[in-house]
């Protein structure tokens, strides 16, 4: 700095002298040129003029620095910019001719920039500041802290999750527990075991009357079966408290990410012009048939193979039940096995461990009604048995209601169907011409859309049935309840039947 300095005062101070000197050979020649009048008071100018000293050099004032300094620097970034363009222009030719085996700089470091922003937007990161200024340490701070805002939540819910599965696997161990010990006291009788005795010395043998240590008395596993489930309920109050409170979700409520994103918008539309289509064809037929005085009844088709040759019978079997099934189906799933009372608290979790939920046939709804409402028992009662037996009514003079009726229809296909293992479908068939020929379709599958409890637990929440509540259908349907249909029920076993009493 200080040979800078020197030389800019030499620059200076040549630069005067210079001046000086000139200013000297300008007024010489003034001199020279002037008249004789004028040449003497040009001499004493010049004389005064040559003995005077130089002038000192003019110190640049501090604008004029900072002016510099800015002409400087603009110098700078402009000759760096050029600089940077040359190079990325080099990398990128080079790169395309084959010679250059990375990425352009300019390449990468945009891809980074694309990273790092997308990255900051994720993790929510505070950077107001200018990157510049901050410390690579403070930098690496506020990254763990954006991470961990992140990451703690998710190990803090794992960590609750485990312990919940863990509690649960007690409380399913001690439900088998309670039993195992309820079952084994069933089996008592007098809290006695008769052994065999000892043979003394007279030949006969004497029982040993001690009683068995290992046997539980009625009462006794009365009053443990009770405390057990007292304690069952209070641990699953206090386990559905707990999931509420952690994990925002109620007893039962399925969260809607546990159904396939792509089924959420699944159109149902085709399904009902399927069974509009379906029901015009089957009620142009029936009214056909009964303008011809020509409705084929059961007794007509003794003759007539697996399948059906009657037009009618084939439109409802293949046609109708056909497009009620799909139209049933829409969203219909199979319970998991996963969903029990022990699970329910935290059905929000159900997700973590179990797997998506499989189809189900429409047919075992109509199963699943019949044995919820208790179906079995209601028909096989010793007074149905009777008026069966002796073609008397039951009810003494009152209506059967449509619930009775769907409930003494499911026995008789299950009845018939099940012990020649028919399929889903053959059953469903047969329910349909039931249905049909007593003029209850409508009703019948009013009652599985009304029953709350069969469409929550097994009808997904993009499904028809919870949409509409098949209310467009049973319209569609009830075009034909005036209509007289005398079906045959058991085309899909009749054959079977017959074989089997050939034998």
């Amino acid at each position: 700095p200080r040979l800078r300095a020197e030389r800019r005062r030499l620059q200076g101070a040549l630069l005067a002298l210079a001046s000086h000197f000139a200013q000297v050979q300008f007024r010489l020649r003034q001199v020279a040129r002037a008249a004789p009048a004028e040449q003497r008071r040009l001499l004493r100018e010049l004389e005064e003029f040559a003995f005077r000293a130089c002038p000192a050099p003019r110190a640049p004032s501090e604008q004029e620095k900072q002016e510099q300094i800015e002409v400087q620097k603009e110098k700078q970034r402009e000759l760096i910019l050029q600089l940077k363009t040359q190079l990325d222009d080099l990398e990128t030719f080079a790169y395309q001719e084959g010679s250059y085996d990375s990425l352009p700089q300019s390449v990468v470091m945009e891809r980074q920039r694309m990273i790092i922003n997308e990255l900051i937007k994720k993790l929510d990161m505070d950077l107001s500041e200018d990157v510049a200024t901050l410390s690579p340490e403070e930098l690496r701070q506020r990254v763990d802290a954006a991470i961990a805002q992140i990451v703690n939540p998710a190990r803090v819910k794992e960590q609750l999750v485990e312990q919940l599965k863990t509690q649960i696997r007690d409380l399913e161990m001690f439900i088998n527990f309670i039993q195992d010990e309820v079952g084994s006291s069933g089996k008592t009788e007098d809290g006695h075991c008769e052994c065999a005795g000892r043979k003394d010395g007279g030949g006969s043998y004497k029982p040993n009357t001690r009683p068995s240590g290992n046997r539980v008395n009625p009462e006794d596993a009365r009053r443990m079966r009770e405390t057990g489930l007292h304690l069952m309920r209070r641990m699953l109050a206090v386990l559905q408290i707990f999931a509420v409170s952690q994990f925002g979700c109620a007893t039962g409520q399925i969260p809607r990410t546990l159904w396939q994103k792509d089924q959420a918008n699944k159109d149902y539309s085709p399904l009902i012009k399927k069974l509009e289509l379906s029901v015009e064809r089957v009620r142009q037929l029936a009214m056909k048939h009964q303008q011809e005085d020509h409705v084929i009844s059961s007794s007509d088709l003794q003759d007539i193979p697996l399948g059906g040759r009657d037009e009618l019978t084939l439109a409802v079997r293949k046609e109708l039940t056909i497009a009620l099934r799909d139209l049933m189906a829409h969203g219909l799933y199979a319970s998991s096995q996963g969903m029990s009372l022990v699970l329910a608290p935290i059905a929000c979790l159900i997700p973590a461990f179990t797997s998506s939920p499989q189809a189900m046939h429409p047919w075992e709804l109509f199963v699943k009604y019949y044995n919820t409402k208790n179906g079995q028992a209601f028909v096989e009662s010793p007074a149905r048995k009777l008026s069966q037996s002796f073609a008397l009514p039951v009810t003494g003079g009152v209506a059967i209601t449509p619930k009775q009726s769907l409930l003494t229809a499911i026995h008789t296909v299950l009845t018939e169907h099940d012990p020649f293992k028919r399929s889903a479908d053959s059953e469903l068939k047969a329910l349909v011409c039931m249905a049909l020929n007593e003029q209850r379709l409508v009703s019948w599958v009013n009652l599985i859309c009304k029953s709350g409890a069969l469409v929550q637990s097994h009808y997904q929440p993009w499904s028809y049935m919870a949409n509409t509540g098949f209310e467009s259908a049973l319209n569609v349907l009830s075009r034909l309840s005036n209509l007289k249909f005398n079906l045959p029920v058991d085309l899909a076993v009749r054959q079977l039947k017959n074989i089997k009493d050939a034998f």
